[in-house]
């Protein structure tokens, strides 16, 4: 986005929004189960007179999907989704707005509105990602966005930002991370929606629709990965819908790189000829021994340690 039209004013000073971001369909694929989280989320956001929209939270272990959601409750309500990705050196400040060398003459630094912030401004949806891994000094500014305030004070600003009516907040955090968050930030942030691991059918399902290529072969090759899972130690339906993705994303990548002479051509690549790396076109299938190749060398360590 040109940074003339991010420009907006906020009281008497010049500031920059942040980027919303726009999940791409050609990597996401279709959006499958998780009705009930979609459910819970939509129905908290809905405010009225007197009532004012809940602030969410997702806790479940890495890959469940909790981002996934998130981006589809934005592409189904129609609002621009800004994220903000937390870990343990944010500051207050940086949830509310940073400053920049600017790239003007006539300026010296350029304000730069948070995620948070801009989502507020615009009526956007903010989403908070690893809340868990943020202070709870830095989080104390949070305090007066989740209540019936529903504003934030910057101290670098020097302004006061209400929200917009149409703004929602949620916030998403791993299992392991949850202890850590401060009773004032927990109280505020209904509700709480523990987010577990698909149904066996659900990722088989997943799978089929992300390879539409395999058509006839998926079934056998599915079956073959959780021979695979279980006899590494796995429980059947208890793996992370990212951790299937890549798997079998893996494998045919490896099917591609065989079909195309690519252990040939890398061995005989140098100066003088390069290898071709394909930005495009489909892949043509999976053979067991790619899928078995894949799961060895993305699994292997995680299911042993686990058992």
């Amino acid at each position: 986005m040109d940074t003339e039209i991010r420009k907006i004013f906020l009281g008497h000073k010049s500031v920059y929004k942040s980027e919303s971001f726009t999940p791409k369909h050609m990597f996401m694929g279709d959006f499958i189960g998780r009705e009930k989280e979609l459910m819970l989320i939509t129905a908290s956001w809905i405010s009225g007179e007197k009532s004012m929209p809940m602030s969410p939270l997702l806790i479940g272990e890495p890959g469940v999907g909790k981002n996934r959601i998130i981006y589809e409750l934005a592409q189904k309500t129609g609002r621009d989704l800004y994220i903000f990705q937390g870990h343990e050196d944010v500051t207050a400040e940086d949830l509310a707005c940073t400053v920049r060398f600017s790239d003007h003459s006539k300026s010296v630094m350029d304000y730069m509105l948070s995620p948070l912030i801009t989502a507020m401004f615009t009526g956007g949806i903010c989403f908070i990602d690893e809340i868990g891994k943020v202070r709870p000094r830095a989080l104390a500014l949070l305090v007066s966005v989740l209540d019936e305030r529903r504003y934030i004070d910057s101290t670098l600003l020097g302004e006061r930002v209400h929200a917009h009516p149409a703004f929602r907040f949620v916030a998403a955090t791993n299992t392991t991370d949850i202890n850590l968050l401060p009773e004032f930030i927990l109280s505020r942030m209904r509700p709480q929606i523990h987010m577990g691991y698909p149904s066996k059918n659900e990722i088989d399902d997943l799978i089929r629709r992300q390879t539409p290529e395999l058509k006839k072969e998926v079934d056998h090759l599915i079956d073959l990965f959780w021979i695979l899972w279980t006899e590494f130690g796995g429980s059947i339906g208890e793996i992370a819908p990212r951790d299937a993705i890549y798997l079998f994303s893996l494998a045919s990548k490896l099917k591609a790189f065989d079909g195309s002479g690519g252990p040939e051509l890398l061995k005989n690549a140098n100066e003088g000829f390069t290898m071709e790396l394909p930005e495009e076109g489909a892949y043509t299938g999976i053979k067991p021994e790619h899928l078995e190749q894949a799961f060895h060398q993305l699994f292997t360590n995680r299911v042993a340690e686990k058992s």
